[in-house]
């Protein structure tokens, strides 16, 4: 059944009009940001080293000059955010919850969102690196600014841009769970879509200000958790490399968890199918 769910989640986001408007948005968002970047650069010195393809996708990920950092979690929503919620609205939902358990229904709706969240975000960062790769030289890139996971992004800038990738595709899953546990409390179509994102700035930016309330290590920890930090400005930050996806995996897990208990709740009141 999972597997049902997630070919027909996958159908639905490749025909899905906003879906290709968030492709196309990322990819605007991304060639601006390098222009950008490129227009900072002493391109005009002959002693002037191009910089690495590599170097150039690590760095709009966030952190200086980078901005994906804060549109990620908006153009998840924006491809996947609405599936849940227009099936609760409609007599989807009722009629699948006559074939099947409720758990066996919620969970593999969660997962075949989730995993088409995760292949929405990991095609888009995917399609972006190959189309870098392809631009720019191939050469080796520098760390100026760039703190997470340093040795590996000098001695393999491939799996460190492949572990960039993943990061971020497993954000995404972590947003689509949060699309459906606002779906499961409210019934607006928009909520569903624009909350996760306003969550997303909110928190992060009341974790950013703890450095103004906590001094030294405390405060700093606070600004680096931050999801705003967590979704591109890592790079900035010394940290292991596992932490990032360990972050997102473990966020991702209790979303889910949410969403299991909170569809059950709101079933067993009779309230789930209620329009």
């Amino acid at each position: 059944m999972i597997y049902r769910f997630i070919q027909e989640c996958l159908k639905r986001l490749i025909k899905k009009k906003f879906a290709w408007v968030a492709l196309f948005s990322y990819l605007l968002i991304a060639a601006g940001n390098i222009l950008f970047i490129r227009s900072e650069e002493p391109v005009g010195n002959p002693y002037f080293t191009p910089t690495a393809a590599f170097e150039y996708f690590v760095m709009i990920q966030g952190g200086g000059s980078g901005v994906l950092m804060f549109f990620l979690p908006l153009l998840v929503t924006l491809a996947t955010g609405d599936f849940f919620i227009k099936e609760r609205r409609s007599s989807l939902l009722s009629y699948s919850l006559m074939r099947t358990s409720m758990r066996q229904y919620i969970r593999s709706k969660v997962l075949s969102i989730g995993v088409s969240s995760f292949s929405f975000l990991f095609f888009c960062q995917f399609l972006l690196f190959i189309s870098l790769l392809w631009i720019f030289p191939l050469t080796k890139p520098g760390v100026d600014n760039i703190h997470y996971a340093t040795d590996l992004f000098v001695h393999n800038p491939w799996i460190y841009c492949l572990l960039i990738i993943l990061n971020s595709a497993l954000m995404a899953f972590f947003y689509s769970c949060l699309t459906i546990i606002i779906g499961i409390i409210f019934q607006n179509l928009y909520v569903s879509i624009m909350l996760p994102y306003v969550c997303f700035i909110g928190l992060s930016q009341v974790f950013m200000s703890f450095p103004l309330l906590l001094d030294g290590e405390q405060g700093a920890l606070f600004y680096d958790l931050a999801p705003m930090s967590m979704a591109g400005d890592y790079i900035t930050s010394t940290f292991y490399w596992a932490v990032i996806p360990l972050y997102w995996i473990v966020l991702g897990g209790l979303s889910y968890l949410l969403v299991m208990w909170l569809f059950e709740w709101k079933f067993k009141r009779e309230k789930l199918l209620l329009l």
